[in-house]
């Protein structure tokens, strides 16, 4: 089975991890899987492309000067034929539509003209919008556009991270039989052993650690967890909140620690590469996300054996079931927030507890060995 794994990259964050994570537990089962970037002409980011060739993968980069790019088009056809790929798995809105014109669409251009592969086509829907889980039929059109579901329509089969993500697509007309559910994987190889980053362990200076790690957006929740620590850390001075990761909120995100006179108590740590010794160095990990998929960061969080604070949004509770493998708080409730952070700097037999259990559940069923397994039947389905 030889795949290409398709996707369009802002830089290095869940669902580029699930790629890669995938594409290594591919070929260890006997998969051959390539890992196909776009290099956007408007906005170049290949993070994934270098880190794909650390890990030991095949990397074709696809130069993309524009929306519609007929010459892209027809590199991938290209690539597809030499490389004899019998699937290609798309990740994303660009990745779907450019991976149905090479495979689906009966010609190019006419200058231009080629024949569509023959080789089966799988996409994979990452998260939500935020607006999506409202329901409204006059959003939908605006978190999965009428050409995207068109698409994804003609597929040979969609995969959704989550159950809700799954029903949503189901209810777009997305045929039944088509639609998968897979849910991420990540590598734990390390999560459990490592040993806190020395900078971080040095910060830290005895405090109880909290920590977030995401991109710095706002759906993702900082200013709500900023808000929360400015009441905590009155009755918890000895708390601290790593921030981890970038992004274009971040000195807007900084200015409000300053202007909320926390910032003794937060380090901004930017973007790391050691996430298992950043784990490690934490006490407490808290996402509180206004949306989300099936977030990466609390996977790994809990295979280091971390308690779990996050919002009850998207698919997280698939994951954090409440009061056993972490806590779920609603989302932008700032109250509810600082009263779960609290419970948990205040117990160390709580944390270690649901520390163990969210440890256990993630090495049953969210392993990448697993994930990789559940996408080969998918494919082999998807060919025969």
């Amino acid at each position: 089975m030889r795949v290409l794994q398709l996707i369009s990259s802002a830089g290095h964050y869940g669902a580029e991890s699930v790629v890669l994570n995938l594409s290594t537990h591919l070929n260890r089962i006997g998969a051959t899987s390539t890992v196909g970037v776009f290099n956007n002409a408007h906005l170049p980011n290949l993070e994934i492309a270098e880190d794909a060739k650390s890990c030991g993968l095949e990397v074709e980069v696809i130069p993309c000067s524009g929306r519609i790019d007929w010459k892209t088009v027809q590199t991938l056809r290209t690539i597809i034929k030499r490389r004899k790929i019998d699937v290609l798995h798309t990740h994303g809105y660009k990745a779907h539509a450019y991976g149905y014109l090479a495979v689906k669409s009966p010609k190019l251009p006419e200058r231009r003209s080629a024949q569509p592969s023959s080789c089966a086509l799988v996409a994979t829907c990452h998260g939500y919008h935020s607006r999506m889980q409202q329901g409204s039929a006059r959003y939908r059109q605006k978190v999965y556009s009428a050409t995207e579901l068109t698409l994804l329509r003609r597929f040979d089969r969609v995969v959704s991270v989550s159950s809700k993500l799954a029903d949503f697509l189901r209810h777009s007309k997305v045929s039944s039989a088509k639609v998968m559910v897979i849910t991420n994987g990540i590598d734990l190889d390390g999560f459990a052993s490592a040993t806190p980053s020395p900078d971080l362990q040095e910060r830290k200076a005895g405090k109880l650690a909290i920590g977030i790690v995401s991109r710095l957006i706002e759906q993702k929740g900082h200013s709500e967890l900023f808000e929360a620590t400015k009441s905590m850390i009155l009755r918890h001075p000895n708390t601290i909140v790593f921030v981890v990761g970038d992004g274009p909120l971040r000195q807007v995100l900084e200015t409000q620690v300053h202007e909320l006179d926390i910032a003794s108590n937060v380090v901004f740590t930017g973007k790391r590469d050691d996430m298992a010794g950043v784990y490690a160095a934490l006490d407490v990990s808290v996402l509180p996300s206004h949306n989300e998929g099936m977030p990466m960061s609390i996977l790994e969080a809990l295979a280091a054996n971390r308690a779990v604070v996050a919002s009850n949004v998207g698919s997280i509770a698939e994951v954090i079931h409440n009061e056993k493998t972490g806590l779920l708080m609603e989302p932008k409730d700032v109250v509810g927030l600082r009263d779960a952070l609290e419970r948990l700097i205040s117990s160390r037999d709580l944390r270690e507890s649901l520390g163990a259990n969210g440890a256990a559940l993630v090495r049953e069923h969210f392993s990448a060995d697993y994930m990789a397994t559940q996408y080969l039947s998918t494919y082999e389905g998807a060919t025969c």
